[in-house]
């Protein structure tokens, strides 16, 4: 698997795939956590979504309760 396959992953896929050993789990890993770092979520919501996170809908912040 090359690096660019796992960027063009979903958040879903990622997820259900997290736990796979190798290189590939590794490169899958690494691609959340540098997801998590940026704020960036590509398809379904982020699995350790926290409640009272800023989120932005369509230009604006608002809470989630």
């Amino acid at each position: 698997m090359q690096l660019l396959e796992v960027m063009n992953m979903d958040n879903l896929d990622l997820y259900s795939r997290e736990g796979e050993q190798g290189s590939d789990g590794a490169m899958i890993r690494k691609e959340l956590k540098r997801r998590e770092a940026i704020g960036y979520w590509k398809g379904g919501f982020a699995k350790h979504k926290l409640k009272d996170e800023p989120v932005s809908v369509v230009g604006t912040v608002r809470v989630v309760s």
